[in-house]
């Protein structure tokens, strides 16, 4: 397994990776590209995003996790500015997280995390989140939600402590999580003895 930067071409991985980050949050997101009539699916407006729209959700922020069988996982990262490019559409369900977000302005923000489900538990995971570290030239942050003990144990396990808490808001029946929990990394903040 090797990471690599993103290119154009990864566009319609990384969307289907980011969709699985966010439990499908991202296809939620998406729907606007539908609804206005631009697109017949959720998935092809995003990959033509990736690809097509600079931006913090752009391809070029993205790192690739890839095996001999091809694309094994993804990251996405930027760094917080607090201006408008920051933040997904303007949605009830995301507010808790921009709130999140903007308690961490300044800071490499990690967006996504994925790893296709034949690929996971051989460390693709941590290798895409400490590839994120080492990019980054100052403080990190990530958010996940209560329920996803793997991600929040990973994390910890990276030198992320929690910092703040919001409601998490299910945009389906099968959501379980009751919080979206924010974690941060000072830079150069040695990994936990986990």
């Amino acid at each position: 397994m090797h990471i690599r930067p993103a290119t154009r071409a990864d566009s319609a991985d990384i969307v289907i990776l980011d969709d699985i980050a966010s439990s499908g949050l991202a296809t939620r997101v998406l729907q606007a590209g539908v609804r206005d009539g631009k697109y017949d699916r959720p998935l092809e407006f995003g990959r033509d995003g990736y690809a097509f729209i600079d931006g913090p959700f752009s391809w070029k922020n993205v790192l690739i996790a890839e095996t001999a069988d091809g694309v094994a996982g993804m990251s996405l990262s930027f760094e917080l500015t607090g201006g408008p490019g920051d933040s997904g559409l303007d949605d009830a369900v995301l507010e808790p997280l921009e709130a999140l977000k903007s308690r961490v302005i300044g800071s490499r923000f990690i967006d996504s995390v994925a790893v296709y489900t034949r690929f996971r538990g051989q460390g693709i995971g941590r290798a895409l989140v400490e590839a994120e570290l080492a990019r980054a030239s100052g403080p990190s942050s990530i958010i996940t939600d209560d329920a996803n003990t793997r991600a929040l144990s990973l994390y910890q396990s990276l030198g992320f402590e929690e910092q703040a808490r919001a409601p998490f808001i299910a945009f389906s029946d099968t959501h379980i999580a009751r919080q979206w929990v924010l974690l941060t990394r000072p830079a150069g903040a040695p990994a936990s003895a986990q």
